[in-house]
């Protein structure tokens, strides 16, 4: 009798201490992992001649950015999206070891109600990767 009171009690405590270090293991829910795109998924929509913007968030530009992009550091972010349509599909890129500026202006973009805004994973180098053509910078 007494077994029958003490398994479920133990079985309960497991699965509790189960469930916690599954949380852990994962660690912080990451938000930007749900606004980030493939480049071969960029690719597929660039192919398919679907509507995207692709803005350059580097502060700086040099070498290489991505054909048809507009270069819109963060600090510019706001008066660009004054004339910006809010549907848009936009994607934002960088060159940052872990697309820092690219994040920063979907937050940005996001609050601003630019709702289908998404990070380029892995940046221009990623693009390049995955075929999307590349120009000089000229600015």
């Amino acid at each position: 009798m007494r077994f029958n009171r003490i398994a479920p009690a133990v079985s309960m405590g497991l699965l509790i201490v189960i469930a916690s270090a599954n949380v852990q293991a994962r660690g912080p829910i990451d938000d930007s992992d749900k606004h980030g795109i493939a480049a071969k998924d960029l690719k597929a929509r660039l192919d398919a001649n679907q509507k995207t913007i692709i803005i350059d968030a580097r502060g700086h530009l040099d070498g290489q950015m991505i054909k048809g992009a507009a270069h819109v550091p963060t600090s510019k972010l706001e008066e660009w999206a004054k004339s910006a349509d809010k549907s848009a599909f936009i994607v934002t890129y960088c060159t940052c070891p872990h697309d820092e500026a690219a994040e920063e202006a979907v937050k940005a973009l996001r609050e601003m109600g630019f709702a289908n805004t998404f990070c380029l994973s892995g940046g221009l180098s990623a693009a390049q990767a995955a075929g999307i053509p590349v120009v000089p910078v000229s600015e």
